[in-house]
């Protein structure tokens, strides 16, 4: 299990992660006329998943077919003044 640090006030976000042996780029966007953050996350370049909806207690790679494990944000509805504050999105790894 490990955190993803996340940063509250940006609507646009972009950073790199080491989760095992997958180095993952996350780029979240939030879409103000929906209110959710939209979350895509590329690995080597090449997309794993793209336009996912940042809602909690969802796995964001639910569906694909990928060793890389569960990603699930728990806590509050994120916004982008509570994003990584009252809430926080965890890796589990496939094997826990």
């Amino acid at each position: 299990m490990k955190v993803i640090p996340l940063n509250n006030g940006y609507a646009v976000q972009r950073f790199r992660v080491q989760l095992n042996n997958h180095y993952l780029i996350f780029r979240l966007h939030w879409l103000t006329r929906f209110n959710y953050f939209c979350v895509d996350i590329y690995e080597q370049g090449e997309p794993v998943v793209l336009g996912r909806a940042l809602h909690i207690g969802v796995n964001l790679l639910a569906g694909i077919n990928t060793d890389i494990g569960l990603l699930i944000l728990a806590g509050d509805t994120p916004t982008i003044a509570n994003l990584g504050i009252n809430n926080r999105l965890t890796w589990y790894p496939d094997n826990e």
